[in-house]
């Protein structure tokens, strides 16, 4: 008879620690903000290179060093999304590998750079709308905000040195 006790009470232990694990942490809704397709095409939209690849290829070709070209690249603001198929052919037509390399990291560097300021601005929405609530919370008629009680009061008894109403004199 002990024994099942002692079982119903650790199942029972078990099934609120597990609930409490699962349950949705405070303040959220449990709900995960997702991008849409839509936003993020808004948010990384398909760049248009100000200088085509086929510029690069005639510089390659030319002789331009390599530094000369990654230059004009940066002074005239080109970005490019190119797949790993593109960029072998432009190696096999002749541009260096060090210019590869900079389109490539621009362009990271690009869609990091364009990630945060969407996060920042999420995070920044969600501050003023949690500052918001809070607001309205203390502008509310019914708000108070000492509900547990006043400093120095428990359980609706004003404060009482030397363990107030529990001290026994001797």
């Amino acid at each position: 008879m002990q024994m099942l006790k002692l079982r119903s009470v650790l199942i029972s232990a078990l099934l609120l620690s597990v609930l409490g694990c699962a349950s949705v942490p405070p303040g959220g809704n449990g709900a995960i903000a997702r991008i849409s397709p839509e936003d993020l095409a808004r948010i990384l939209p398909k760049p248009e290179p100000k200088l085509p690849p086929a510029e690069l290829v005639r510089l390659s070709r030319e002789g331009t060093a390599a530094q000369d070209i990654i230059a004009k690249i940066k002074q005239s603001g080109s970005t490019y999304a190119l797949s790993a198929s593109q960029l072998i052919e432009l190696h096999g037509q002749g541009v260096s590998a060090e210019v590869l390399d900079y389109i490539q990291s621009a362009r990271e560097q690009e869609l990091r750079d364009r990630m945060a300021e969407e996060i920042n601005q999420r995070e920044q929405r969600h501050a003023e709308e949690l500052q918001r609530e809070q607001e309205q919370l203390r502008n509310s008629y019914f708000y108070d905000p000492w509900w547990p009680g006043y400093p120095g009061w428990r359980f609706g008894y004003p404060f009482q040195p030397y363990g107030g109403y529990y001290y026994w004199r001797r």
